[in-house]
């Protein structure tokens, strides 16, 4: 197996690419066969680009670590029978200093960064030394910087207090020598991160002209670099400047405009938009027949989760996703995880909590279930159900050859999702059904008023009333002609083939109805984002803002749902905790 660790040291590779026989594949997946001198790394632009690569392949090493965090501890996947202690310890809230788990480390995270801020100096003396332009420094150390804070933000997320280090080391030893580097409590980390990203100078993707930019293992790698704007607007989100985290995820939705203006995909692509190539909405080949969902990993919604057989089909929804290679390191983790056949080890599995609730809905065909959750897991209705969307293109015949799949980061889905929370929380007058529209039914459909059958839709269907980043032009008329840019929005759920969930009458004051609405947004969140790592974010952040049940009474409902005894008897007591205020696990740094 080919490895990524270590890539910037090798001396051959960089030279080799440099001649110009390496596509990005190649980048990523050759060993390195010659050790140089710290100094002698950073001699030109090709070595600068390995560098960066490097730091990603270290990166990818984090991806078994995200999802189990941030899905396990919250309320939406469990261990199964077979699982680690490990894995049940973290579902159970019962990790102590002692345990080692293997998850609640955070010596990996802090590999990456320690790998980061050596990268970040080598970076400033190459420009320092006019090895660099300005221009090709500032695109990879704004890259780079990125990504430290977005490992940054992981450990706060999950140990809550954590050394702060932007320097190189000689030891890791160091990072836990509180002389040298004393813990910051995480608002306070939050608002570093957030002063350092308003600072780097290059927000976009890198531009399609430099080597960094090609394939890698067949796909192009421009969604495997970590979105900047995403990063912070969700610090934003974290710190509750809600314009500001509006205005980060508003430009990230509106990509298309940039990318797709010359063609249709310009209303589709990141806008849950009908119609369009990417084919990613809940469908049936016929309407009233319940065996024709579409279920399959090139069409309808599943079609999100599987190898895009047409690269402009993922620019449609994925921001930022990493793929797996069967050929070189790191191993996709995923198929051990939650596979329950061939190489899989079935560890974890749906909880009944998400099954429940994707039970719960009523489809506009009358059927009573959210197809999503069929498309999502694998035999969803038998005692052993799995989380599908990491096993969709497995094969367990030829597993063990042909395990790879995507690290799914952020997609169209989950930054409409995060906007609805920013706006949800801003402070415009009835805001609050901006929130509801994303994710019900869309701009024009919210906006267009009931009975409504004229042609004239100037004043109808849009929000530009408000400011910016809340003024969607959904316009669809024809006496005047209109087709604003959002024209073809039809929302989380409409995508979904679901109906809109409407605002009770008892709702009667604002704070009610944010609630109310933030609850909506929680809900659409777990059925559509399920198992892709956003979900304990989602839910310690609305805890730490408005209240700890928030948190505890959902994992408290998958516990007491287990079938797992401990699980069960455990429930009350991680309940009374979480409320407590006691979110975050022991920063436990093992000698």
């Amino acid at each position: 197996m080919k490895s990524i660790k270590g890539l910037f040291n090798s001396y051959i590779m960089a030279a080799v690419f440099g001649a110009g026989f390496f596509s990005c594949s190649d980048m990523l997946e050759v060993e390195p066969t010659a050790e140089l001198e710290k100094e002698q790394y950073y001699q030109n632009e090709l070595d600068a680009d390995v560098a960066v690569m490097g730091v990603y392949g270290q990166l990818m090493g984090l991806a078994e670590q995200y999802v189990v965090l941030n899905e396990v501890r919250a309320d939406l996947m469990e261990p199964t029978m077979m699982a680690e202690q490990d894995l049940m310890d973290l579902s159970n809230h019962s990790v102590v200093a002692s345990d080692h788990n293997k998850y609640a480390d955070p010596k990996p995270f802090y590999r990456v960064i320690l790998n980061c801020n050596d990268v970040l100096e080598g970076l400033k003396k190459m420009r320092d030394e006019n090895r660099l332009t300005e221009e090709q420094f500032n695109q990879r150390y704004s890259d780079i910087g990125a990504v430290r804070s977005w490992v940054y933000l992981q450990l706060g997320i999950h140990f809550g207090a954590v050394p702060y280090v932007t320097k190189s080391l000689e030891s890791i030893e160091d990072v836990n020598n509180p002389l040298l580097f004393p813990k910051l409590n995480f608002p306070d980390l939050i608002d570093e991160l957030v002063e350092f990203m308003e600072n780097v100078p290059y927000l976009d993707r890198y531009p399609s002209n430099i080597g960094l930019v090609g394939t890698s293992n067949g796909y192009g790698i421009d969604r495997y670099f970590v979105p900047k704007r995403v990063l912070l607007g969700d610090l934003y989100l974290w710190q509750g400047s809600y314009t500001q985290a509006a205005e980060m995820y508003r430009y990230i939705m509106e990509t298309a405009t940039r990318d797709f203006a010359a063609s249709g995909e310009f209303y589709n692509n990141l806008r849950i938009g009908w119609g369009g190539a990417g084919d990613f909405d809940v469908r049936y080949d016929k309407e009233n027949d319940i065996r024709s969902l579409i279920n399959s990993p090139s069409a309808g919604w599943k079609h999100i989760f599987g190898i895009a057989s047409n690269e402009r089909y993922e620019k449609q929804v994925w921001v930022w996703a990493m793929h797996f290679g069967s050929d070189f390191a790191p191993k996709y983790p995923f198929i051990r995880l939650f596979a329950n056949s061939g190489e899989g080890e079935y560890q974890l599995k749906p909880s009944q909590s998400v099954m429940d609730l994707w039970n719960s809905e009523v489809q506009f065909n009358n059927f009573e279930f959210d197809a999503r959750g069929v498309l999502s897991t694998e035999n969803m209705e038998s005692p052993q159900p799995e989380v599908g969307k990491y096993t969709v293109n497995y094969d367990p015949i030829t597993g063990p050859l042909e395990e790879e799949g995507k690290w799914m980061l952020e997609r169209a889905a989950s930054i409409h999702l995060k906007f609805a929370e920013a706006a949800n929380r801003d402070n415009l007058e009835d805001i609050s059904k901006l929130s509801r529209a994303i994710v019900n039914q869309g701009i024009p459909g919210a906006y267009r008023p009931e009975g409504f059958s004229g042609d004239d839709v100037t004043e109808i269907m849009n929000t530009l009333f408000y400011p910016h980043p809340y003024d969607f032009d959904g316009r669809q008329g024809d006496f005047p002609r209109y087709r604003g840019s959002w024209y073809r929005h039809i929302g989380i759920r409409g995508r979904a083939y679901l109906p809109p969930k409407e605002l009770p009458e008892e709702v009667e004051f604002v704070q009610e109805e944010k609630d109310w609405t933030e609850d909506l947004i929680i809900d659409e969140m777990a059925q559509e984002l399920a198992f892709e790592g956003h979900r304990w974010p989602q839910l310690l952040r609305i805890a730490m803002r408005r209240d700890p049940s928030v948190l505890a009474d959902r994992v408290y409902a998958k516990m007491s749902q287990s079938n797992n005894p401990e699980a069960v008897s455990r429930a009350a007591g991680v309940r009374s905790k979480l409320m407590s205020g006691d979110w975050f696990l022991p920063f436990h740094w093992e000698e």
